[in-house]
């Protein structure tokens, strides 16, 4: 994650910001008691609470896509695409996908003070 530079001011409030109904990004969680949760995303900090789930359901090749075209971060977007290639299982893909937008959001609420 040292090597995710860090936005400048006017990429990280757009970063931070929400995106419109016609661009959300499905996903779901597995719940135990409830069953599968079918959930819309809309920014990048709902991705990290979905993957903070102890079962979250998303394709990461998706979340790379929603990142890089909608969102419009290229370097995290490169990051996960790094991540997914590596021959690791989906739980373990996810959970460092999880630390990149999570590192991301941080870079961000640091730089926007």
């Amino acid at each position: 994650m040292e090597n995710l530079k860090a936005p400048s001011r006017d990429v990280a409030l757009q970063l931070l910001d929400e995106v419109d109904f016609k661009d959300r990004l499905m996903a779901s969680a597995l719940h135990t008691r409830a069953g599968i949760r079918i959930v819309s995303l809309y920014s990048l900090e709902e991705v990290f609470l979905l993957l903070k789930e102890p079962y979250p359901q998303i394709d990461p090749a998706q979340l790379e896509n929603w990142i890089r075209t909608i969102i419009r971060d290229g370097a995290l977007a490169d990051r996960i695409k790094a991540v997914i290639q590596q021959e690791a299982g989906n739980q373990d893909i996810l959970h460092t996908i999880r630390d990149l937008v999570g590192w991301r959001l941080i870079q961000c609420k640091q730089v926007t003070g």
